[in-house]
């Protein structure tokens, strides 16, 4: 008899703990998957290979105040062969470990003694000037979107610049992040 009291002793207590867990609203998920495809090129490297875009030497002397930004370089991510209904595109770039959470700008990876210290990459959408946080959503309404040809092909401009976190010091930066193309 005393092991069924404890028994019921224990599902009442896990009933009342269950009221300590009501929940508070619902979220809703939506998404669309669309039938556009396009061979993607970046500067001549046809993905998915990795491809790279070589900013210009500058020196640690302009970048001494965080926030100050040089040497941008562009680089454009061509779609061609496109099949679909879709009509425009543009690149989304994602988070990951490269990118710095708060700063949503690319981390500099070289890690090494000849690594330049304070300073990021930071992308810019070369259609409108504006900056791209990357891994930021809200780059989907704030990036311009392309409009493709009669062939089913784009060009979308972006660049990429150097930007100090603080007193930037000589040295090498490295940098990479993983993008998909988004579709309308």
């Amino acid at each position: 008899m005393k092991s069924q009291a404890r028994i019921f002793a224990v599902l009442l207590a896990a009933a009342a703990t269950q009221s300590a867990f009501a929940s508070d609203g619902t979220i809703n998920f939506a998404g669309e998957l669309v039938d556009s495809t396009c061979t993607v090129t970046v500067n001549g490297v046809v993905g998915p290979a990795a491809a790279l875009v070589q900013l210009p030497k500058v020196s640690a002397a302009q970048l001494k105040t965080a926030g100050t930004v040089a040497g941008q370089t562009g680089f454009n991510i061509t779609l061609s062969a496109c099949t679909g209904t879709s009509t425009k595109a543009a690149a989304f770039f994602e988070s990951g470990g490269g990118v710095n959470p708060l700063t949503s700008n690319l981390f500099n990876s070289d890690l090494t003694a000849g690594g330049a210290k304070n300073v990021e990459l930071q992308l810019v959408d070369a259609s409108n000037g504006k900056v791209i946080k990357a891994g930021d959503f809200s780059q989907v309404a704030n990036t311009f979107k392309v409009t493709k040809d009669a062939a089913g092909s784009t060009i979308l401009p972006y660049a990429v610049q150097y930007i100090s976190t603080g007193i930037a010091s000589a040295g090498l930066v490295k940098s990479a992040v993983t993008y998909s193309i988004t579709y309308e």
